[in-house]
């Protein structure tokens, strides 16, 4: 499971993180919020590169504003 945040300082800031874990984030990510939940949904319907960052990294950091900001290739989808 996935779920995306957006900064409520800097609105083209949004982070996918695996769900729950928010605390094991660096500090320079967390520092970047305070986060709003956006969107919430399984890790396999996402877009291939997050997918790889979640398994790499743990978390995936995107700037983007949010209309042109997809997670999947479902043009209809929205964050």
């Amino acid at each position: 499971m996935f779920v995306v945040l957006r900064s409520t300082k800097e609105k083209l800031v949004h982070l996918i993180s695996q769900t729950g874990r928010s605390a094991e984030l660096p500090p320079d990510v967390r520092e970047r919020g305070p986060w709003k939940i956006v969107r919430k949904g399984d890790t396999t319907r996402l877009k291939l590169h997050y997918r790889r960052a979640l398994a790499r990294e743990g978390y995936c950091v995107v700037r983007s504003d949010a209309s042109l900001f997809r997670l999947d290739g479902d043009s209809r989808s929205r964050p």
